[in-house]
């Protein structure tokens, strides 16, 4: 459904996108990750047709976005500062968009905007934040997309409201099979929605995988050796991601599958296993950190 070849984008003669490749079926949710300035508003900007790639194809139907009227279309774009006519209301801003947009649906914005606690026929220019973004939501899933893009959408909304917004989204592309790509520093909120995640580092996308599949493949374990054994031996036996050693206690996470890593250290007759859960934030820190990242330039 959507796809992006070799995709390169810069600014000044630099490169914030470079030999980019990404894939996103039909009917999913796809998160993008990564620390700041990975360049992930750079990369929907490119796939929404906002920017032009410098070199390669951001494809979504099989056609080229950028200049596409029929492509954009059929996308709507949540943008992490949306643009608002002044002195415009939301019902006003919902009248505009469908003049503009055949898919535009006034029946879909009432019943949408109905969930949210927002007046409609107030002023955006006094609204906060939040109340912003939440107006942009509404405006975006009434224009009954078949792909929504969306930067940052969870930012300045309250719990109550972001559960919301994430069964609305499961819901759109339960009932019309819409695709999602989002980007978002709250990795909590994308482990619970997204089935799919890429990961945005140096440049290009270095991991693309289900959620399920990243989470399956990494595992954290305290293991517990009385005498301690010959623990450089022992990661030459497993691929250790990490390894902190606590006394007569290791705390090691390692990748690969659950029941090879727990038979290694069977071999050494260890007191105590205990796996312990990794969530998707736990997985992209230890990604990173054997990436060399500098965790004081990211707030997760």
């Amino acid at each position: 459904m959507i796809e992006a070849h070799e995709l390169r984008k810069g600014y000044d003669g630099e490169y914030v996108l470079e030999n980019l490749t990404m894939h996103v079926k039909k009917g999913s949710i796809y998160g993008i990750i990564g620390s700041n300035g990975a360049g992930k508003s750079t990369l929907l900007n490119v796939l929404s047709g906002v920017f032009k790639p410098d070199y390669g194809r951001a494809e979504i139907d099989g056609e080229e976005v950028f200049e596409n009227n029929r492509v954009k279309g059929l996308t709507a774009y949540i943008t992490d500062d949306p643009f608002y006519f002044n002195s415009a209301t939301v019902r006003e801003m919902a009248r505009f968009l469908n003049k503009m947009y055949d898919s535009f649906s006034m029946e879909k914005f009432e019943k949408t905007a109905a969930l949210f606690p927002i007046d409609v026929d107030k002023k955006l220019s006094g609204f906060s934040k939040g109340m912003k973004r939440q107006a942009a939501i509404v405006l975006a899933i009434a224009q009954m997309p078949e792909v929504l893009l969306c930067d940052e959408c969870f930012d300045g909304l309250d719990p109550v409201v972001r559960q919301l917004v994430k069964g609305l989204f499961i819901s759109e592309v339960a009932e019309r099979d819409m695709t999602i790509v989002i980007s978002s520093h709250n990795l909590r909120e994308m482990e619970s929605l997204c089935d799919t995640i890429g990961i945005l580092h140096e440049k290009k996308i270095v991991t693309e995988r289900s959620v399920g599949d990243i989470k399956d493949s990494m595992h954290r374990y305290s293991v517990a050796y009385k005498p301690m054994i010959d623990v450089e031996l022992l990661k030459q036996k497993l691929d250790v991601v990490s390894l902190k050693q606590r006394g007569n206690i290791l705390e090691i996470v390692v990748r690969g599958a659950a029941e090879d890593a727990e038979r290694i250290f069977e071999e050494q007759n260890p007191i105590l296993i205990d796996e312990m859960p990794l969530t998707l934030e736990d997985i992209f820190i230890c990604e990173m950190e054997v990436k060399g990242y500098d965790f004081s330039k990211i707030l997760l």
